[in-house]
């Protein structure tokens, strides 16, 4: 395996963040919403409502993952309600089935252990399950949802 840096996103970070999360939306070309997705990222990085990790190799970001945090009515399971909402999963395809998403994701999810996150939520896709389960989630049931 290569030697990568695994670290928390900078600010000059933010332009490859938004490249990564233009290609999850299939609009890697369409440049029109570069500068809100700017203003999210640098300010919710600024308030700490976001945490982002970057897998960084030799300068270079070639993986990265976000997690929106947000504060819950506190629980018996999650006394502190915080909770984060993984999302934005992406490595550059030829850093792919090497490991780097499962140790990005794991070294992530220790810093938010370290912060006093409990609960962890995400969506996946059929074909990165199993990778999350291998980091111990489990696929739920109750999840609705309403778009208005």
């Amino acid at each position: 395996m290569l030697i990568m840096l695994f670290r928390k996103a900078l600010t000059t970070d933010i332009p490859q963040i938004i490249k990564f999360r233009k290609i999850l939306l299939g609009q890697e070309d369409n440049n029109t919403m570069d500068e809100t997705f700017s203003d999210y990222f640098s300010s919710s990085l600024a308030d700490s409502s976001l945490v982002v990790w970057v897998a960084d190799d030799d300068g270079i970001i070639v993986a990265s993952v976000c997690f929106c945090l947000c504060r819950l009515a506190p629980r018996f399971e999650n006394p502190s309600g915080m909770v984060a909402y993984m999302a934005n999963v992406f490595t550059i395809p030829s850093y792919r089935r090497q490991g780097i998403g499962s140790k990005l994701i794991g070294k992530a999810i220790d810093d938010l252990k370290e912060q006093g996150i409990r609960k962890i939520l995400l969506h996946s896709s059929d074909i990165a399950k199993p990778m999350y389960v291998n980091l111990g989630f489990i696929e739920g049931k109750n999840y609705m949802t309403l778009s208005t």
